[in-house]
């Protein structure tokens, strides 16, 4: 059962990236925002099933949370350039979120060392 639930944590995201190829995006939305999202949540998606079925490296963690940073923070950018304030707010709390796991992760491997 414990492993059943880790593959229906996978469903619905994979469900919402059909829905949008097959729907299309709405017109009021920008393409690069959707394509940078796609980017970032396919990053994060890809830490999270490498992180609940498989046992990466440190290394392999700590380049797919820089991954996540650098692809949180040209979201960063472009909403900026576009002036889109939930993606603002969004990629922000992601940015700072993210660098401080990657603190952290970092600090933890030092102390045990």
């Amino acid at each position: 059962m414990n492993s059943f639930s880790k593959f229906i944590t996978y469903i619905p995201p994979l469900i919402l990236i059909f829905k949008l190829i097959y729907f299309g995006i709405p017109e009021y939305v920008k393409p690069v925002f959707v394509y940078e999202y796609i980017i970032f949540f396919g990053v994060s998606y890809l830490f999270a099933i490498l992180q609940d079925f498989f046992n990466p490296s440190e290394k392999t963690d700590i380049l797919l949370r820089v991954v996540m940073i650098i692809s949180s923070l040209i979201l960063l950018i472009t909403s900026i350039y576009y002036t889109a304030t939930f993606s603002i707010i969004f990629s922000t709390i992601m940015f700072v979120a993210i660098s401080f796991s990657l603190y952290l992760e970092i600090k933890s491997n030092k102390q045990q060392d």
